[in-house]
């Protein structure tokens, strides 16, 4: 097999093996990968055999560290695989990787971010098993939390009693708005009070992602009987898996079950689609630290574990 850097030039056949591939998503289309190319050093590379791809690594590179990165600006990615791969080529796959980022950049060792088994669509754990073989060491997990949708835990009794709640409320969904000012708004004011955080998307940078992916990724709203917004979900539909990129509520939201009301209608509008709705992790500091009242949350949805994983592995003995 070969393995050949990335280079603008391949970003076709990229994105059309990503649309092919047992266990990757849009958001490893080069469309969104390279929203913020500038912010990263992209190393990213193409196994091909036979003139054809058959796996690929997106990737970037910490040269002040020596390490390579499962790119730093997605949530998971790792090895994206055909559907015809094995195990065996999977193994061997691994092997040249660490020999191509040991020997074209000096590379000290890889952090691997395998795709979480939801999002794939066929069987795509023989990284995992190669991670293993190679003596690869976890070092993060983080626990997310995943409902369902064909085969719902029932909602718990404080989740039942909020959206009971909201019916008394004169509240509107809208979907698909393009409100992401407003929306923005909300967000960062719930993130820098409870958090100490702001959102890692700018309002700009949201609207882009959707007009490059109208068919991925969506904003829900809630407006209240005056018409302002108070709540709202920016959400991806990666294959059967609805994630939740970022939830935001006011404190007015909080009170009349609007945020229960929005998952709700996201759950509606495509339970016929998607399998699952995940949340996102709860966790903090590579996993050691729980979020319990937000995970609480979750839950209460029905939303029960799912791991997303990172790994390290050496390229120098």
């Amino acid at each position: 097999m070969d393995c050949i850097k990335y280079t603008p030039e391949h970003a076709t056949e990229w994105n059309e093996f990503i649309r092919s591939s047992k266990n990757g998503t849009f958001l490893l289309d080069r469309n969104y990968m390279d929203y913020h190319s500038d912010r990263f050093e992209d190393c990213s590379v193409m196994f091909i055999e036979k003139e054809r791809i058959f796996a690929v690594f997106p990737a970037n590179i910490d040269r002040g560290k020596g390490i390579v990165y499962s790119h730093q600006g997605l949530t998971y990615g790792g090895l994206i695989m055909g559907r015809e791969i094995n195990t065996a080529r999977v193994l061997e796959a691994f092997s040249t990787l660490t020999n191509y980022y040991k020997e074209e950049y000096g590379a000290k060792g890889i952090i691997i971010k395998p795709t979480p088994y939801i999002y794939s669509n066929y069987p795509s754990e023989e990284q995992d098993y190669a991670l293993f073989r190679m003596n690869a060491k976890l070092i993060s997990r983080g626990i997310s939390s995943a409902i369902v949708l064909n085969d719902r835990i029932p909602l718990e009794r404080s989740r039942r009693n909020a959206l009971k709640k909201g019916a008394r409320y004169e509240m509107r969904v809208e979907h698909d708005s393009e409100e992401y000012e407003a929306f923005w708004a909300i967000l960062n004011q719930v993130l820098t009070t409870r958090h100490d955080v702001t959102p890692v998307h700018t309002p700009a940078e949201l609207k882009l992602l959707h007009d490059r992916f109208p068919d991925n990724i969506h904003l829900t709203i809630i407006r209240n009987e005056e018409g302002r917004i108070i709540a709202g979900v920016y959400y991806y539909i990666c294959g059967q898996v609805i994630h939740t990129q970022y939830m935001s509520a006011s404190d007015e939201a909080r009170h009349c079950g609007a945020l229960e009301l929005l998952i709700e209608s996201i759950i509606s509008r495509h339970s016929n689609d998607c399998k699952y709705l995940d949340f996102g992790i709860s966790t903090e500091n590579g996993g050691r630290l729980l979020n319990e009242g937000l995970i609480y949350q979750k839950e209460g949805f029905g939303g029960r574990g799912v791991c997303y994983d990172a790994w390290e592995l050496a390229t120098q003995s």
